[in-house]
């Protein structure tokens, strides 16, 4: 992409218009007139050439100053091609990063319209590698920020200001603000925002994986779906292992668990059975079925149930190696730094990534960006749904969960449907997708 420079030159004062500024507040002018008259002009303001003058771009602090003192020529960058209404903008808006003198909600408010406004004029970037248009991380980019997070964080804090700017009124920085979003309720912000997403009616990333999130029971929905006709399901099942409690004692975010199901382990086994055999039933006759589960105590049920449906399968699982691991009693016994599923087959369907080993390697998600107890990386689920499965596959994600597997099929041309039971989950998903736009 070539860098617009535009050209230096001098402008007489009274050519200049100025428009509506993003700075409603100039503040204080003193001390920048007695820096500029001690150290001159070192940037010339940004204008763009009208048929009646120049219209001021950026710069308006330091404008202000110069009109004051009747300076008769202003040194200028002038950008001689016609910019829209949105590129003028997002030059005066990424201008204002630079200035120490902003609030931290003003920062914030910046990020969220620049980053916005920076989708409307390049496009949303859909998730996955290698997609065109505008995401987080190109926001981070531009206001010189290091990570994608620190944008993701601005945008939360300027949307639950302008949802609950009450709450707010005695934050002095961001680090005070971030503790507010911490302890309000999140299933309220949740519900805000959502709803804004949903009253807009534009199609889009959002609004597809929208309709392929549904809230309604597994053996329900799966009623609707007709024989033979999925290429891969991917199961994520409740693992029957008091994970509700576990999760509670690691300090796991009471919102997170409200909605998360277990099966009662006599049950457990039927409730399996069931699973593989709808599955079963609309799968297409040569396909593939991912199967996560907890190895103590389900491996060998886990596997005489796959093998029952009709499906056919081994013991030699695929293994998540996540790098970090995590134990109840750590005195006592080693911190299990793995997850397993099964990867069983119904007819003779081919890998997509043919010799891949059965080993993926991929850090966990940090608790404190998981929408989901479970929750697994993107880029995990991406890369076992393009091993096993080609582009243009129909994908069924009986629990959906964080709905991370949505957005794994969607970003490798995929068509994802899936089933939760928990609204506040969905609500968590469409605020994410959101967010990584």
């Amino acid at each position: 992409m070539t860098i617009d420079v535009g050209t230096v030159a001098m402008i007489p004062l009274e050519s200049i218009t100025i428009s509506e500024r993003a700075r409603k507040e100039m503040g204080d002018l003193n001390e920048l007139e007695l820096d500029m008259k001690e150290s001159g002009l070192i940037q010339p303001l940004a204008f763009q050439k009208t048929d009646s003058g120049y219209l001021l771009l950026a710069g308006g602090r330091r404008f202000a100053v110069l009109e004051k003192n009747k300076t008769p020529l202003i040194p200028a960058r002038i950008y001689d091609r016609e910019l829209s209404e949105l590129e003028i903008k997002i030059i005066e808006k990424s201008e204002n990063f630079h200035r120490k003198d902003f609030e931290y909600y003003e920062l914030d408010v910046l990020t969220m319209e620049i980053h916005r406004m920076k989708q409307e004029l390049h496009g949303v970037k859909a998730p996955g590698p290698d997609q065109d248009g505008w995401g987080t991380r190109d926001t981070a980019k531009l206001i010189n920020v290091k990570s994608p997070s620190v944008v993701v964080d601005a945008v939360k804090r300027a949307e639950a200001r302008e949802a609950f700017p009450e709450l707010f009124d005695s934050c002095k920085t961001a680090s005070d603000a971030s503790k507010v979003l911490k302890k309000m309720d999140e299933a309220l912000i949740k519900q805000t925002i959502v709803q804004k997403l949903e009253s807009d009616k534009s199609t889009g990333t959002l609004t597809q994986l929208s309709k392929c999130f549904i809230i309604k029971d597994f053996f329900k929905g799966v009623k609707e779906i007709p024989d033979s006709i999925m290429h891969l399901v991917e199961i994520d099942p409740p693992y029957a292992i008091n994970l509700k409690d576990k999760k509670k004692k690691d300090g796991e975010s009471k919102y997170m668990l409200q909605d998360y199901n277990e099966i009662d382990v006599e049950n457990y086994q039927l409730f399996m059975a069931n699973v593989f055999k709808e599955c079963y039933r609309v799968m297409t006759n040569h396909s593939w079925l991912i199967c996560w589960f907890a190895p103590e105590p389900w491996f060998e049920i886990i596997y005489q149930e796959l093998n029952n449906a009709g499906f056919s399968t081994n013991r030699m699982v695929g293994v998540w190696a996540k790098g970090s691991g995590q134990s109840m009693q750590p005195q006592t016994r080693l911190a299990n730094s793995y997850e397993m599923f099964f990867y069983a087959w119904k007819g003779q369907p081919a890998l997509n990534k043919a010799g891949r080993s059965n080993l993926f390697n991929f850090p966990p998600i940090s608790g404190q960006h998981k929408t989901h107890p479970t929750e697994r990386p993107i880029e995990l689920t991406t890369e076992i749904y393009n091993t096993f499965a080609f582009p243009g596959s129909r994908v069924l994600i009986p629990f959906l969960g964080s709905g991370n597997g949505l957005i794994s099929a969607h970003s490798l041309g995929m068509s994802p449907v899936g089933f939760e039971l928990g609204k506040s989950h969905k609500d968590s998903f469409l605020v994410k997708v959101h967010m990584m736009k």
